[in-house]
C-alpha cells in the first residue's frame, strides 16, 4: 500500500481570526484526526505529516489510530513545494500519495486514485475537477491524448487554459526524482510545486488527470468553516441522543441530531437538525437552535437564537442572535448582542484578507470571532466582521469593521445631567382606563 504525505505546515494566515485550520474541531475531533481515520479506512498504514515549528507540538498531540504509524517533519521554507522537499527524503524513491491537511476528500476519490496507481505505477496522477467559473488555483492544460501538458498556477481570469483545476490529491511515483525537480524552484513558494511537476513532464514522465465530480471542500478562509460544518452535519443519520441528556418540558427536537453526554436542554426550546451539540453543554429556556454545530461545555442562555452557525467549546450566550457565524472557543456575549448576517441590499458579503477584498460567495454571513473574546450587552456586529482573539467589545458598540487581536473597542456616549424642572403626574389612570 502506498504511503501518504500530508501537508500541514502552512501558517494559516488567511484563516484569521482563527489559528491552525488543521486543528479545527468538528464533532469534537480536530480535522487532522479526521484525515488519520480516513486513511486507515482506505488501507493506508504510514503517514508523514509536514508541520511548522509553531504548530509541531499541537499537531503531535493529536491522537493517532492504532492501525496507523505517523511521523513528523518540520517544513523548511514556504509553500507546498518546500513542504514536499522537506519530507521527500524520507520516501527515498518510493511513491507518495500527497494530500493537503486543510482539504476534505471523499473516501471514494482517494480509493480511485490508489487503484489507478496500482495499475500504472510510472505516471504522475493529478486529481482534477471541472469548474464553471474562475477559481484561483492551478489549471491543467491537456495534450490531445488526454494526458497533462502542463499545470498553470492562478492564470489571469479569462486566460484559463481549460475548465479543469487541480484538487490537491497527487500520486508522485518517484519521490527522489521529484525532489530533484523541486530543487530548481526553492525560491518560488507560490508555484514551485506546479513548476516541478511541469519539469518532470518535460523530462518524459506522463501525468494523467483523475477527473472527479465528487465533493471537495477546503479550509482557506475562515468562512469556509461553515462549508465543512454543513458537510459534517449532512452526514448525520437519525437522532443519536446520549442517554444521559436531560430534556425539559415542551422541548422539540426535529431532524438528524447528535447530542452528546451530559447535555441539558431546558424548557420551551426548539432544536432543528441537522445539529451537533457537544458534551456538557447547557441549552437554556426558550432557545431556538437550527442547523448548527455547538461545541462542548457551552451555555446558551435564555431566548438565544443560533442559526446555521459554528460555535467553539466553552462559549456563553444570553438572549443573543447568532446567524451564519463562526464563534471560537471561550467567547462570551452579553445580553442583547446580535451578529447580523444579511446586508440591507442583500448583496454578497466581502471580507478583507491581507489588504485584499475577497468575495465570500455568501449573501448571509455573520461574525467570525476568535478565541477568548468578550462582548458586552446590546452590541451589534455587522455582517462579515472579524474579531481577533483576546479582544473586548464594549456595551452598545456597533462594529462594522474588523478588530485586530488583543484590542478593546468601546462606545463612550456623552451624558448630560442638569436640574429637573419638570414633574411627573401623580396618577396614570387615564392610560389605565384604555387598557
Amino acid at each position: 500500500m502506498i504511503d501518504v504525505l500530508l501537508l500541514a505546515g502552512g501558517e494559516s494566515t488567511r484563516f484569521w481570526p482563527f489559528t491552525d485550520k488543521n486543528l479545527t474541531p468538528f464533532f469534537g475531533k480536530p480535522l487532522l484526526l479526521w484525515h488519520y481515520e480516513q486513511v486507515v479506512r482506505i488501507g493506508v498504514k504510514n503517514v508523514v505529516v509536514v508541520v511548522n515549528s509553531d504548530t509541531k507540538e499541537k499537531i503531535q498531540s493529536v491522537p493517532v489510530p492504532k492501525k496507523l504509524t505517523v511521523s513528523y517533519i518540520v517544513q523548511d521554507g514556504n509553500g507546498q513545494g518546500q513542504a514536499v522537499w522537506s519530507a521527500g527524503a524520507s520516501f527515498e524513491n518510493r511513491p507518495a500519495l500527497i494530500l493537503n491537511a486543510s482539504d476534505i476528500y471523499e473516501d471514494d476519490l482517494l480509493k480511485s486514485v490508489i487503484e489507478t496507481h496500482k495499475k500504472d505505477q510510472q505516471s504522475i496522477l493529478v486529481s482534477t475537477v471541472r469548474v464553471t467559473s474562475y477559481f484561483p488555483g492551478a489549471y491543467v492544460k491537456m495534450k490531445e491524448d488526454g494526458t497533462i501538458l502542463e499545470m498553470i498556477e492562478k492564470p489571469k481570469e479569462g486566460k484559463e487554459p481549460s475548465d479543469s483545476v487541480t484538487i490537491f490529491v497527487y500520486v508522485i511515483p518517484h519521490m527522489k526524482e521529484f525532489r530533484t525537480a523541486l530543487k530548481s524552484y526553492a525560491k518560488r513558494p507560490l508555484d514551485g510545486y506546479e513548476r516541478a511537476v511541469n519539469k518532470m513532464i518535460k523530462n518524459g514522465t506522463v501525468a494523467k488527470p483523475i477527473l472527479t465530480a465528487r465533493q471537495w471542500l477546503y479550509l482557506k478562509y475562515p468562512w469556509h468553516i461553515l462549508n465543512v460544518m454543513d458537510a459534517c452535519l449532512a452526514s448525520i443519520k437519525g437522532q443519536n441522543i446520549d442517554s444521559s441528556v436531560k430534556i425539559g418540558k415542551f422541548v422539540t427536537i426535529e431532524g438528524p441530531a447528535i447530542i452528546e453526554e451530559g447535555v441539558k436542554i431546558s424548557e420551551g426550546t426548539k432544536i432543528v437538525g441537522p445539529i451537533f451539540i457537544g458534551r456538557g453543554t447547557i441549552v437554556g429556556n426558550n432557545n431556538i437552535i437550527r442547523q448548527s454545530h455547538i461545541g462542548s461545555n457551552c451555555v446558551t442562555g435564555f431566548a438565544t437564537d443560533i442559526t446555521r452557525s459554528y460555535i467553539g467549546d466553552n462559549s456563553w450566550f444570553h438572549t443573543n442572535y447568532v446567524g451564519d457565524s463562526i464563534v471560537g472557543q471561550n467567547v462570551s456575549m452579553g445580553s442583547g448582542t446580535v451578529c447580523a448576517n444579511l446586508r440591507l441590499d442583500e448583496s454578497a458579503i466581502t471580507s478583507k484578507v491581507k489588504e485584499e477584498v475577497i468575495q465570500t460567495g455568501r449573501t448571509k454571513l455573520g461574525a467570525m470571532i476568535g478565541d477568548t473574546v468578550r462582548i458586552g450587552v446590546n452590541a451589534s456586529i455587522m455582517p462579515g466582521v472579524k474579531i481577533g482573539k483576546g479582544s473586548f467589545v464594549g456595551a452598545g458598540v456597533v462594529l462594522g469593521e474588523d478588530l485586530n487581536d488583543g484590542m478593546y473597542c468601546r462606545f463612550t456616549p456623552t451624558v448630560m445631567i442638569s436640574q429637573n424642572s419638570k414633574k411627573a403626574p401623580e396618577s396614570r389612570d387615564k392610560f389605565k382606563k384604555k387598557l
